[in-house]
């Protein structure tokens, strides 16, 4: 973590809320990219690095919701520590296209509160949605693969027994 993105401190401010719709544009790259997974950001660092980057992205879905009641901090830190423990094979780039989908009202909408346990069962929603999104990434890359011109730079498994046949036959001589 450290080598990729230096400190902590340089870590949570190059992964900022504002990239969540990047995410969003970029979703087969938030899945197949190199972002670090939640878990790793706790390991790289440690646990409480990686409850502040989760508290910074709830935070700001705290501060786009148009209710009343928003969530207090102690209850953020909570959600965040859950989210970690339950989520954290997500990557920061699929938690931030998370964070993107909840505010555009994919997974429902806030009544009166910003609720954590709302935003843990859309949590539920969303990997089933990233689940379909992966098989259909997979799905994606195997046409690209399949209609792919040959490599230029190998050789064919005739082409690769001709030239076997042709050392085998020159070693012979010797």
């Amino acid at each position: 973590m450290r080598e990729r993105y230096g400190e902590a401190a340089a870590f949570l401010a190059l992964f900022t809320p504002e990239l969540q719709p990047l995410a969003a544009r970029e979703w087969v790259r938030a899945y197949t990219g190199t972002a670090p997974k939640l878990l790793t950001v706790a390991k790289g660092y440690n646990e409480e690095t990686a409850i502040v980057w989760l508290c910074m992205q709830l935070e700001d879905i705290n501060l786009f919701a148009g209710v009343k009641d928003k969530m207090p901090i102690a209850r953020q830190k909570e959600l965040a520590r859950l989210i970690l423990t339950e989520y954290g094979h997500l990557k920061v780039s699929e938690f931030q296209l998370f964070c993107h989908r909840l505010k555009c009202g994919r997974y429902g909408r806030f009544y009166g509160s910003v609720d954590a346990l709302f935003i843990s069962s859309a949590l539920l929603g969303f990997v089933a949605e990233r689940r379909q999104d992966r098989m259909q990434i997979d799905e994606m890359l195997e046409k690209q693969r399949k209609n792919a011109p040959p490599s230029t730079s190998g050789i064919t498994y005739a082409e690769y027994l001709e030239r076997k046949k042709q050392r085998e036959g020159g070693s012979d001589g010797d």
